[in-house]
């Protein structure tokens, strides 16, 4: 397991990144898997915020019901949200990994984690502190009232953005708080760009333009995955913040090596930064190998995809003051085994420490990209004193957490 956190006055932001053994048989490795990460959650004492599990869908059934019933053992919410998703749909035969992302407030703060409705018997999270509120949404679809969803790919997309809308609404908040969008559709290469232009409409009526008189694009990944065998879901974050709060919220539109994703007409920013209390999570949202002109770069060749995907990557994190050591939580899709052995290859061949990342099987946005990779940063900004309310230590390494690597 790896494990990753970062000390701010009112909570720790906890990043946990678990691996199922490939040495047990799948009922087993998912008892193993989902025992390691209650034991963690309960010993660090986290509120979950947002889970994801990433298995094949024909066991996801038995996979779910692992995790409740060792979640209850352990004591814990059985119904905190999580996110089930397979890449590439039928191809997944082992469970892979599951991440949560938590907080653990400080004794003399007020921040506060409270269950609420999301869609169709989901939960999600709403955490509230002095100033700002956070809200997270999982596996939003584009299913109806009777939870049918559409026919037609078009439908189901629009309806997902709609349904998306009405549950933020229902709890105080607009689509333009969304700040970070995680995508799934189960036949990327066949419609990804008609969910482009279903997302820039719905973005466009709500005055999400990216441009200077609009609002800004929510960081985003957009990638092969099912849930459930609909065509598209989509987990969903969004903040509102007061001024003065000490939360403030900055897209990332560009890098030293990317320009604006929506300059060739993909409707989202590179990342954004939250920063609380002068300490910043960095959402990067799903990163390939792709020219500042929207080309791809490094035609049917695996190591130089890989490589200019962590450079773009580094890029962006070493805008807000921090580099890759600062990955916290990211899942690497790759679209088949010898893109994961390039990965692997390239990290020995450069030295570079073993990133908290998750491999998922799945194609990427175009046929010619090889690999994708989404991360979450976690970076104090220069000028901040590392102190805290709490009276556990807040050093740079206590933020960055521990160096344990993942299994191999």
């Amino acid at each position: 397991m790896e494990r990753r956190s970062m000390t701010r006055p009112g909570y720790t932001e906890w990043h946990l990144t678990v691996r199922a053994s490939d040495s047990l048989p799948p009922h087993a490795a998912a008892k193993d898997l989902f025992k390691r990460l209650a034991e963690a959650v309960v010993e660090l004492e986290i509120r979950p915020i947002q889970q994801k599990v990433y298995g094949p869908t024909v066991r996801r059934a038995e996979i779910l019901d692992i995790r409740e019933r060792v979640f209850e053992k352990a004591g814990l919410d059985p119904s905190a949200p999580c996110t089930f998703i397979e890449g590439r749909e039928g191809e997944c035969t082992r469970l892979g990994g599951a991440q949560l992302w938590g907080i653990v407030p400080s004794r003399k703060s007020a921040v506060t984690v409270a269950s609420v409705e999301a869609q169709a018997g989901h939960s999600g999270r709403l955490v509230s502190g002095k100033g700002f509120r956070m809200l997270y949404l999982p596996s939003i679809v584009g299913a109806d009232s009777d939870h049918v969803l559409p026919v037609g790919v078009t439908c189901q997309a629009e309806a997902m953005f709609t349904n998306a809308e009405a549950v933020l609404q229902r709890h105080g908040f607009e689509y333009t708080d969304v700040v970070r969008t995680w995508i799934y559709l189960r036949r990327i290469l066949d419609w990804y760009g008609e969910l482009n232009h279903v997302r820039s409409a719905f973005h466009a009526e709500r005055g999400i333009t990216g441009g200077p008189d609009g609002r800004p694009f929510p960081a985003s990944t957009g990638i092969q995955g099912t849930s459930a065998g609909e065509e598209c879901v989509m987990d969903v974050l969004a903040i509102q913040a007061d001024p003065g709060s000490g939360v403030n919220v900055l897209p990332l539109h560009r890098s030293s090596r990317q320009d604006p994703a929506f300059d060739y007409g993909s409707a989202f920013s590179r990342g954004m930064s939250v920063e609380v209390d002068g300490r910043q999570t960095i959402l990067v949202s799903g990163t390939a190998s792709i020219a500042a002109d929207g080309r791809t770069l490094h035609l049917d060749d695996r190591e130089p995809q890989v490589v200019e995907t962590l450079l773009s990557i580094g890029a962006l994190i070493e805008r807000q003051g921090g580099s890759l050591q600062d990955i916290c939580c990211g899942t690497f899709f790759y679209k088949d085994l010898a893109v994961l052995k390039a990965y692997q290859q390239v990290t020995k061949i450069l030295g570079m420490p073993e990133l908290p990342l998750v491999p998922v099987l799945a194609d990427v946005c175009r046929p010619d990209l090889l690999v994708e990779i989404e991360a979450v940063a976690q970076v104090a900004s220069p000028q901040v004193i590392e102190t805290s309310s709490d009276t556990r230590p807040a050093t740079r390494a206590a933020q960055r957490g521990g160096t344990r690597t993942l299994p191999r």
